[in-house]
């Protein structure tokens, strides 16, 4: 499309950072939402007697209902459009948010948990197609290393908010603020968050012509007489049989393969290193120092991607990232055991990891055309949620079974490296493509 190449090509107008800045807020409040159960959690068992299994089920929910999300949720972008899909979604978490504050049991509570992570989840990879599309060519890569610092912030806020306000008002609290600020970023978006370009000249619903136009006078483009032609057959076409046919099913499966893998790795560490460190410590409170170093890592790490993006092309960055994070995780697992250093470590390994998060949520939207994007980013992202959900419950086996913490790290570079080879295959795939692109239009030149 050229009407898009010319956006894509010119320096962000102001309504494309309104665009951008309202998806940035509802990320920080996705991550306040979904950490409020962390911050609740001490207050709410110590009240209604939860057992540590049953503690542990309310933890996890709202990641079950985050991959729900993603998998089922998000291709519904691809449509009814991005702004519809997000208001849905942002209902559903409000209504989450607000029921959880008058829970009366431990399962109702679990219910609703998962119905607020089901919201987070649709909304999320949903978000992140969309602030890709908004996005300058010159600027996407650092405006997604941003964004996927605005959820740890997001739960970092929570836990400033939490401390204060549980003592105080109790463990409802937090989840009343939560809901308080999931329906306020309702109505904002309601009013202000546009409908996707891509989609609307890619996807033609009702009305297409007349919201396209409206959104170019915003940015300065010239109105359309009439809608861009569509290949026949296309804007019909399926998002799942675009994601699963050659040649674009091999890079999904490197895009997907190579998320996962990266997801095993980090929610292993950022679940398990508190503990490990506690026992070869022997304090508690040396654990939960070094994971809130590792967690406070990954934002600067997203802020480094942020930065170096801004020069660099995000794919290799996203190689050097994976291929750093590997080599972390086996010098972590030589030198853990001296717990000073293993501190300043963590920072490390917090940075690497988020700084390949971010890479992956650069690069996975380009993948894809408009029709098809969401379901694509969807799919990677719920992936990851249910490795994140498998990762640690393996890693608790492996303990039980008698491996040592060195070799468990050690492991898990293993899936890093692996990480790196998939974002290198898919590199070359592209590059395949564009070179096939070339050779017609060279041929024609002459």
């Amino acid at each position: 499309m050229d009407t898009l190449a010319e956006i894509r090509s010119s320096p962000m107008c102001r309504f494309q950072v309104m665009a951008v800045a309202i998806a940035l807020a509802l990320i920080l409040i996705d991550g306040f939402d979904v950490a409020s159960m962390a911050y609740a959690a001490p207050a709410l068992s110590r009240e209604w007697g939860i057992t540590p299994v049953a503690l542990g089920f309310l933890l996890s929910a709202s990641l079950f209902g985050m991959a729900a999300g993603s998998i089922f949720l998000t291709p519904l972008a691809d449509r009814i459009g991005r702004r519809r899909l997000t208001l849905i979604a942002l209902l559903i978490i409000s209504v989450g948010m607000v029921a959880s504050v008058f829970s009366a049991d431990a399962n109702q509570l679990l219910a609703f948990r998962i119905l607020t992570g089901l919201g987070v989840g649709g909304m999320m990879a949903n978000l992140n197609v969309l602030v890709s599309e908004y996005s300058s060519n010159k600027r996407r890569g650092s405006i997604m290393g941003i964004y996927t610092a605005g959820y740890p912030i997001g739960a970092t806020i929570g836990g400033l908010v939490a401390g204060p306000f549980i003592p105080h008002f109790g463990w409802q609290s937090i989840f009343a603020i939560g809901a308080g600020l999931s329906v306020l970023m309702l109505a904002i978006s309601w009013l202000w968050l546009p409908e996707s370009l891509d989609y609307l000249l890619t996807r033609q619903p009702a009305g297409a012509l007349e919201r396209a136009n409206a959104i170019l006078s915003k940015v300065g483009r010239p109105a359309l007489d009439e809608l861009p032609r569509v290949e026949a057959g296309s804007s019909g076409e399926s998002a799942i049989h675009e994601v699963l046919t050659s040649p674009i099913r091999f890079r999904t499966f490197m895009l997907w393969a190579g998320y996962g893998l990266l997801v095993a790795a980090y929610y292993f560490a950022n679940t398990w290193t508190p503990k490990i460190i506690a026992a070869t410590s022997g304090d508690d409170s040396v654990g939960v120092t070094t994971g809130t170093i590792a967690n406070a890592g990954g934002i600067l790490g997203c802020f480094v991607f942020s930065a170096l993006a801004v020069r660099f092309r995000s794919r290799p960055l996203l190689v050097i990232a994976l291929f750093g994070s590997a080599a972390a995780y086996i010098v972590f697992s030589m030198l853990f055991t001296q717990i000073w250093l293993a501190m300043v470590l963590a920072l490390f390994l917090g940075m690497l990891t988020n700084a390949g998060i971010a890479g992956f949520f650069s690069v996975s939207p380009d993948i894809y055309s408009a029709r098809a994007r969401a379901t694509g980013v969807g799919w990677m992202i719920g992936l990851g949620r249910l490795v994140s959900i498998v990762a640690p419950i393996v890693v608790g086996y492996l303990l039980a079974g008698d491996w040592n913490p060195e070799s468990i790290f050690a492991l898990f570079a293993l899936p890093l490296a692996a990480s790196t080879l998939c974002v290198v295959a898919l590199g070359r795939s592209l590059g395949r493509q564009k070179q096939s692109a070339a050779e017609p239009a060279a041929v024609a030149v002459s």
